[in-house]
């Protein structure tokens, strides 16, 4: 029997006593295969009240990439926090110029050659507690609805599965 990538995630993700790194490998996995043009892809996890979101974890071109601790503050991105938090999604395909994603040029986009992003929190409780992002660099591209209802479905896995006291 061949199962198509929401069944296969669902199925890793409900396996007990699957440790933190291979949730996030999974969820990664099915966001490769769901959104295929979207080629850096993080998870992130909101702290200290929604105040600060930290990666979790991060992969670009199918090669985890160290995080060292990286973090974002609402403090020097209003704009993202005010967006996702209450929108849910984030649909910058001209990410450079997208008003909430627009600060993130200097520090982010430029160093990364990021143009485009794609971001839905996952929830537990119906309370935000993290965002998945999806990235395309060396060019932009047109977000399409397909990539965005994908994505949407992986977030809504992604938070019946996500242990709320995981850090």
């Amino acid at each position: 029997m061949d199962l198509d990538r929401y069944t296969t995630l669902v199925i890793s993700l409900s396996k007990r006593g699957l440790d933190e790194q291979d949730k996030l490998s999974a969820i990664v996995s099915c966001l490769r295969l769901s959104i295929p043009a979207a080629n850096r892809i993080s998870l992130w996890r909101f702290e200290e009240n929604k105040t600060r979101i930290r990666c979790l974890t991060l992969n670009q071109d199918g090669q985890n990439l160290p995080t060292h601790g990286l973090s974002l503050s609402e403090e020097d991105i209003p704009n993202y926090f005010d967006d996702i938090l209450k929108q849910s999604v984030l649909v910058a395909s001209d990410a450079r110029n997208h008003p909430a994603t627009k600060c993130f040029n200097e520090n982010y986009f430029k160093p990364n050659d990021i143009y485009s992003l794609l971001d839905f929190t996952f929830h537990h409780q119906f309370n935000p507690i993290g965002v998945i992002c999806c990235e395309k660099t060396h060019s932009a591209i047109q977000w399409s609805q397909n990539d965005i209802d994908n994505l949407k479905r992986v977030a809504q896995i992604t938070s019946m599965f996500y242990d709320s006291e995981t850090p």
